[in-house]
């Protein structure tokens, strides 16, 4: 049996130690994995740490290897009951109704339903929140980080999302993480001398393409930063490095380990958008 242990979560260590576990089936002849998060606590989890765990159990369950939380920690316990983690492997579903209102469940992302999941994180805020803003730019960015998925990850269907909303704050964040070839070897496949760093500042710009399928205008990740408000960041994280951009502002840095897959995390404030508007008459001599 093998224990994975989280202890911290630090970001930086926590992905780290996420790459490192993704080998643990490959180096070690076990047939059951127990994952333990001592010293944690459920306030400091964030998406990020959520669907990045998600990718790897995904990955290890391919193995045919039993996996279990322990549930003596309160995030262990968190995973089985309130985002029923279980659900997903020894069940078999793509997501599962959680009770906690400021949660948009974990969602498994698959081709026939990257449409779907923008309509569902719309309807989640209208009718949890009675929010009367336009989110059709919120749609838009969910539904562009699914076809990025899905047409440049080549991940075999390992890639989750996750959503979670401050009621409060107005600040929805979003994380979406595959375990594909990366957006560095993506953009390689057309600019063969592209360093990661390069990589990644050449996919956020728009309507940029590597042509993987017909219906391709471009990566999509711009569609994402401009959903990203003034005062919040985007992070996009892939093979040997990862990219920050706040407004205008786009910073990119090595990493210390190889990321190997890609995680698009951002915010939105809700403040700054505007309320959806609405036709007040049908009339031509309206216009």
């Amino acid at each position: 049996m093998a224990t994975l242990t989280f202890n911290s979560t630090n970001k930086d260590i926590w992905l780290s130690k996420i790459m490192d576990y993704k080998n643990c089936v490959h180096n070690e002849d076990c047939e059951n994995v127990v994952l333990t998060f001592p010293n944690i606590e459920v306030k400091d989890l964030s998406p990020v740490h959520i669907v990045t765990l998600a990718c790897l159990i995904e990955h290890i369950s391919r193995f045919d290897v039993n996996i279990k939380v322990d549930r003596q920690t309160a995030v262990g316990n968190y995973l089985y009951l309130t985002l029923k983690f279980k659900e997903y492997w020894a069940g078999g579903q793509d997501h599962s109704h959680i009770e906690d209102e400021n949660i948009l469940n974990l969602w498994r992302l698959k081709e026939e339903q990257k449409e779907l999941y923008g309509d569902e994180v719309a309807n989640y805020l209208k009718s949890k929140f009675k929010s009367d803003k336009d989110l059709s730019a919120v749609k838009l960015s969910i539904t562009e980080a699914f076809y990025n998925v899905c047409d440049h990850a080549n991940a075999n269907k390992n890639a989750f999302s996750f959503i979670q909303f401050d009621p409060d704050k107005q600040i929805l964040q979003i994380a979406v993480c595959d375990f594909g070839i990366g957006i560095g070897n993506s953009v390689r496949t057309v600019l063969p001398d592209a360093s990661d760093e390069e990589a990644l500042r050449k996919a956020i710009e728009p309507r940029f393409t590597v042509k993987s399928r017909m219906h391709n205008s471009g990566m999509g990740l711009d569609s994402i930063r401009g959903s990203s408000t003034e005062d919040q960041n985007m992070l996009i994280l892939s093979n040997g490095a990862f990219l920050m951009t706040k407004g205008d502002s786009v910073r990119t840095k090595n990493l210390d380990f190889e990321f190997r897959g890609t995680l698009v995390y951002y915010k939105i404030n809700l403040n700054h958008y505007d309320a959806a508007e609405t036709l007040e008459t049908l009339d031509f001599d309206y216009l």
